[in-house]
């Protein structure tokens, strides 16, 4: 009878942490489907900034001057020296 009694205490032990994984509602979620919406939120965040940071740089107006940063490394031009 001790035997029996401390299989039966063993077994309600082992299934407790067991059940409580499982959500309440029903409604239970795996990790990896909770990963991939986390993925996928991060993933339209990222989108949506990034449309709005291009969206920004068109409104604004190209600047007309030249960036050439080899300027101060060139000889002065000259129009024999050209090949």
């Amino acid at each position: 009878m001790k035997y029996l009694l401390a299989t039966a205490m063993t077994m309600a032990m082992l299934t407790g942490p067991a059940y409580s994984q499982f959500n309440p509602n029903g409604q239970s979620k795996d990790p990896l489907t909770l990963k991939y919406e986390r993925e996928d939120n991060e993933r339209k965040e990222n989108e949506k900034a990034y449309n709005e940071t291009m969206k920004r740089l068109k409104s604004q107006q190209p600047t007309n001057a030249k960036n050439d940063p080899w300027s101060g490394v060139r000889p002065a031009s000259d129009g024999a020296a050209k090949r």
